[in-house]
């Protein structure tokens, strides 16, 4: 089961106030579903709800159920020859559906029939009821990326007009959520870990917000260890290359016959540095009679460095 699925499924089972689980129903519907409409002998309208999660259609019917108890409801389950998942439709009929579909603000029945964008204001009055609409909407059409991948949750939308209204809605809890176009379709997406995580557990997925934190903490705990090795490796690398730039230059002195004429100080360095190419500044400071700090053992190799300069200066201005 992957992480979408896993969230789809505990927010299926989550107990909600009737006036919550109302806006939640419209969201299912607006994003997951589409609005059938036949005359002749009269308007008849139903719901034809579309979805890869077993849950979502569970859901749905479970809370059309309680707010038309006279609906039809007929499934139809059909295995995705490409894919490795099923694809539920619910169809829903009842007699009242057109007045229901208005009530949840996704019709308007007046002069025509047309479908609504825009989330109905009265759905989302309530605190609770906004969190529940979220939710609904992630069951019609969001989807969240294994957390031990990039961090991305999203939600597909009809209309670029739907999309904002959704975005907006997600916005007013403090959460910064994207639109983009995507082969015809609108998409509201989060990557930010902190606003999934804050989402998830604005609709209630309690369980899967903690293991989404659970991974989360090792990933960065791994990235944090990652990030240390690579300094200590950067550091390394820089205490190699200047302790093989160090031995170059005490060679040379060597080769040619200046090694032996070098102050106390500087030949007590440069004679640790070839028996110990691999020590730090520090280590080869312990080894120092007296010891010296780190400070003190780079300040000779400076000048020894500064010695070979002029020595080298000299000869070439003698050629």
């Amino acid at each position: 089961m992957t992480f979408s699925s896993e969230v789809k499924d505990e927010l299926s089972r989550i107990s909600a106030e009737r006036d919550c689980e109302l806006a939640e129903l419209a969201a299912i519907i607006r994003m997951s579903g589409s609005i059938q409409i036949t005359t002749g002998g009269g308007t008849s309208i139903n719901i034809k709800v579309v979805t890869e999660s077993a849950s979502t259609a569970r859901r749905f019917i479970q809370l059309l159920k309680k707010f038309l108890e006279t609906a039809e409801v007929e499934i139809v389950v059909t295995k995705e020859k490409m894919k490795k998942h099923n694809l539920y439709e619910v169809t829903a009929s009842d007699s009242e559906m057109g007045d229901f579909l208005e009530k949840i603000g996704i019709l308007a029945q007046k002069e025509r029939i047309f479908i609504r964008d825009n989330i109905k204001p009265d759905l989302i009055r309530k605190r609770c009821c906004k969190k529940a609409y979220l939710r609904g909407a992630f069951l019609g059409s969001g989807s969240i990326s294994d957390p031990k991948g990039p961090y991305h949750l999203e939600f597909v939308a009809a209309s670029m007009e739907q999309a904002q209204s959704l975005a907006r809605l997600i916005s007013g809890f403090g959460l910064s959520a994207g639109v983009a176009t995507r082969k015809g379709a609108f998409v509201v997406y989060l990557k930010n870990g902190d606003d999934i995580r804050d989402l998830l557990g604005l609709i209630g997925a309690s369980e899967s917000l903690l293991k989404f934190e659970d991974i989360r903490v090792l990933k960065e705990m791994r990235n944090n260890v990652n990030r240390l090795v690579n300094c200590e490796t950067a550091n390394l690398n820089k205490t190699v290359n200047a302790a093989v730039r160090q031995i170059e230059m005490i060679n040379y002195l060597k080769r040619i016959g200046v090694y032996e004429k070098l102050p106390p100080g500087l030949k007590q360095v440069a004679e640790l540095r070839l028996k110990h190419p691999d020590l730090s500044l520090k280590e080869l400071g312990h080894l120092m009679t007296p010891p010296l700090g780190k400070s003190g053992v780079n300040h000779r190799l400076k000048k020894l460095e500064e010695f070979v300069e002029k020595i080298k200066s000299e000869r070439e201005e003698k050629l």
